[in-house]
């Protein structure tokens, strides 16, 4: 009798494996995977969020910072500045540049009992769309040569003023503010605010850097 009893309970397994799986095991078996990749899928889509911050964030912080790098390297050897307005409060700067220039080096004369650097060159920096106009906005770093005389129809911006690495037009972007303040004292100085803006998903988040240089030659 055990041995019949031991063989029907072997039929019956094998009876179960030959039907294949149950509807409840299936639905058990869909609702593990379809937790399994919901898992992944929010962990995929987490990291690509970050992965978008994080290259935004680094963009935006390279802007910035290079746009504060370029125009300082001027502001260290103007004679003088002037806030212009265009679309807000000193959003643009015209610097004047030394005109006594030797083998690439500016170098100062002699003038009224003292060493001065004279006035030379005017250009003017402010923010554009890719044509550089200075009658529009945008997000792109421009700087243009102009003269008082004609302005604002003299700005002529520099199509090779490269701000980029070493890109053909002269840009940074996005930069969505630029704002300008000066000082004055035994050494004038100049501040300058920059400001990068950019997305992660639905979230807008910005860069700011604000630099003030002092202009050693407007004395």
């Amino acid at each position: 009798m055990a041995h019949v009893h031991y063989s029907i309970i072997r039929s019956s397994r094998a009876n179960r494996l030959n039907c294949g799986f149950t509807l409840i095991e299936l639905l058990i078996v869909s609702a593990v995977l379809a937790l399994v990749l919901s898992s992944i899928c929010g962990i995929y889509l987490s990291v690509a969020d970050e992965w978008q911050r994080q290259d935004g964030r680094g963009t935006a912080l390279a802007s910035t910072s290079m746009a504060c790098t370029r125009i300082s390297d001027y502001l260290a050897q103007a004679v003088g500045v002037a806030l212009v307005n265009r679309f807000a409060t000193a959003d643009a700067l015209a610097v004047n540049l030394p005109a006594n220039r030797a083998h690439g080096i500016y170098v100062p004369t002699w003038n009224s009992g003292k060493i001065q650097y004279q006035s030379g060159l005017w250009i003017i920096f402010y923010l554009s769309d890719s044509t550089g106009s200075y009658s529009r906005s945008g997000d792109i770093l421009w700087a243009a040569t102009m003269n008082w005389g004609a302005f604002p129809r003299s700005v002529a911006p520099d199509p090779v003023w490269s701000l980029y690495y070493d890109q053909p037009r002269g840009k940074i972007e996005p930069i969505s503010s630029l704002r300008f303040a000066t000082t004055n004292g035994a050494v004038p100085t100049v501040t300058m605010t920059v400001t990068s803006t950019y997305k992660s998903g639905q979230t807008e988040s910005s860069i700011q850097q604000r630099k003030t240089i002092c202009l050693q030659n407007a004395y």
